[in-house]
């Protein structure tokens, strides 16, 4: 699962602010402090769906450490997604030759990219044998 953190910091008006010190302008509030958290969620997956959708860069997230700092899970589509394409820019690969690699469009593999999409465990599968990278599949019982 990827994390980011936010800085959660109550205000003169009683309100919670909300900010992502890696995500410039993605900013929230809140009334209370769980009611800051839930739309930091709503609010971080929103500010990197729509980084993924426009195909900018997306900034890795860095840890945080203080009483103001709280780790927000990012949505595991948008996870796959922005990390996916990660590893394929570590990679100094294209989108094109990955699809090549996969045997598919370079739009079928663009949507891989997006944070609709929801691979099977196969094509999970072939983009780790096309990427030469191994599934880290932790269970928990």
């Amino acid at each position: 699962m990827i994390y980011y953190f936010a800085k959660i910091e109550k205000q003169s008006d009683g309100n919670y602010l909300v900010e992502f010190p890696e995500l410039e302008g993605c900013l929230t509030e809140g009334k209370t402090l769980q009611s800051a958290l839930e739309n930091a969620k709503e609010a971080l997956d929103g500010y990197l769906a729509s980084q993924c959708d426009r195909n900018l860069n997306l900034t890795k997230p860095k840890i945080h450490k203080g009483k103001h700092y709280y780790a927000v899970p990012l949505d595991i589509r948008i996870a796959f997604a922005v990390h996916l394409r990660q590893l394929r820019t570590k990679k100094r690969l294209t989108q094109s030759a990955v699809a090549k690699k996969l045997g598919v469009s370079q739009q079928a593999y663009a949507k891989l990219e997006t944070p609709n999409c929801n691979p099977s465990l196969d094509t999970i599968k072939r983009l780790s044998d096309a990427l030469n990278v191994e599934i880290d599949l932790k269970l928990v019982s």
